[in-house]
């Protein structure tokens, strides 16, 4: 399936904000101010619209998708901030080559299989930083619930510090982070990536009437992830960030 049919499917915007606090926090612990940033498969602009909110030079957003980069651009404007929505596959983006200081995404370049395009737009002595989901974080365990009974599915590099060495090299800095994602209850977050959330949404078609089992065992192993608390149903989320410096 093409990418951008792919990640028009469902609706992300709906899901994507409810992990859109580790990108805040991206922008937030880079020196963004006075740079030139780049944020690859920006979704619905969250890290972009915060880098831009932290007083970047300028800051490009690019996805494949175009109705995600309608409403980043709504939010941009709502945030009043400046960004130019680039619509372009994140493995051949139509800038120059070393255009940008700061090269980031959340959640979005670890589905390439290697990381030469973003290295291709980073200026010597720039940065790329990206986040990637864990696999002792919920996310993680998610994919490998619902991994037997999608055999065919590749491995994913960016799970563990060990993984993601081997495709961007040794010297990339990989910490663990983790944010509280707060819900109705495990049926209902379940029940939203049923409905928007991409992979779910296809892969559950994919599985006809196998979906149930699998749908039961991935609603154990949220329910087994979070406990109740007065505000809601409670998720630790844990992630990795990786951030390598361009020589």
């Amino acid at each position: 399936m093409d990418p951008a049919e792919f990640w028009a499917t469902g609706d992300y915007a709906v899901v994507g904000d409810l992990w859109a606090q580790p990108g805040r926090d991206l922008a937030a612990a880079l020196p963004v101010q006075g740079k030139d940033v780049v944020d690859l498969a920006t979704g619905t602009g969250v890290t972009a619209i915060a880098a831009a909110a932290r007083a970047a030079r300028s800051v490009v957003g690019v996805d494949v998708t175009p109705d995600l980069l309608l409403e980043a651009a709504r939010r941009a404007e709502r945030a009043g901030v400046d960004v130019t929505w680039l619509t372009a596959d994140f493995l051949s983006v139509p800038l120059p080559s070393r255009c940008a200081d700061l090269v980031t995404s959340t959640f979005g370049i670890v589905f390439a299989a290697d990381l030469a395009e973003a290295r291709r737009l980073a200026r010597p002595g720039g940065r790329i930083v990206f986040t990637s989901w864990s696999a002792t974080g919920l996310f993680g365990r998610v994919r490998q619930t619902l991994a037997p009974f999608f055999p065919a599915a590749p491995e994913p590099w960016h799970e563990t510090a060990d993984g993601i060495h081997a495709v961007a090299g040794p010297d990339g800095q990989v910490t663990e982070e983790s944010f509280v994602m707060t819900v109705e209850s495990a049926e209902q977050f379940v029940g939203q990536l049923e409905r928007h959330s991409a992979p779910i949404v296809l892969g559950a078609a994919s599985l006809g009437p196998v979906w149930p089992q699998a749908r039961e065992r991935l609603l154990d192993t949220v329910r087994e992830a979070g406990e109740l608390g007065d505000d809601g149903f409670r998720l630790p989320v844990g992630y990795l960030r990786t951030t390598l410096r361009e020589p």
